[in-house]
C-alpha cells in the first residue's frame, strides 16, 4: 500500500472510511500506520430524501485504522455538475470486516 501511496502523493485521492464516509481530498502526507492527511477535502454524503450534499473539511486527518478504500480520483463527478447534485441513494454502511 505504502508504494501506491507514494504514487498518489499530492495528487486527488477519494477516501471510504469504515464508517461509511465517502471523502475526497489531495493527499498530503501519510505514515507506516495509514494514517492519511488530505487538504482541500470534502465529503459527500448521500441519502434518500435529499440530494448529494458536499461538505468542505479542509485540511482532514483520517486514521489508518478507519481507512477501508483508497483509491486515486480523476476529478469527474466532483459534485459541480448539475447531474451528480440530483443524485439520491441510500448511505453506505458500516464496514464491518475491519473492526
Amino acid at each position: 500500500m505504502a508504494s501506491t501511496l507514494s504514487e498518489w502523493s499530492s495528487k486527488p485521492v477519494t477516501v471510504l472510511t469504515c464508517d461509511g464516509r465517502l471523502i475526497t481530498g489531495t493527499l498530503t502526507g501519510y505514515d507506516q500506520l495509514q494514517n492519511l492527511i488530505l487538504s482541500h477535502s470534502y465529503e459527500k454524503v448521500y441519502s434518500m430524501e435529499n440530494s448529494m450534499e458536499r461538505v468542505e473539511l479542509g485540511l482532514f486527518v483520517v486514521r489508518g485504522d478507519n481507512v477501508a478504500v483508497v483509491s486515486d480520483y480523476d476529478g469527474k463527478g466532483d459534485g459541480d455538475d448539475e447531474e451528480e447534485e440530483d443524485v439520491r441513494a441510500e448511505p453506505i454502511g458500516e464496514i464491518y470486516g475491519n473492526r
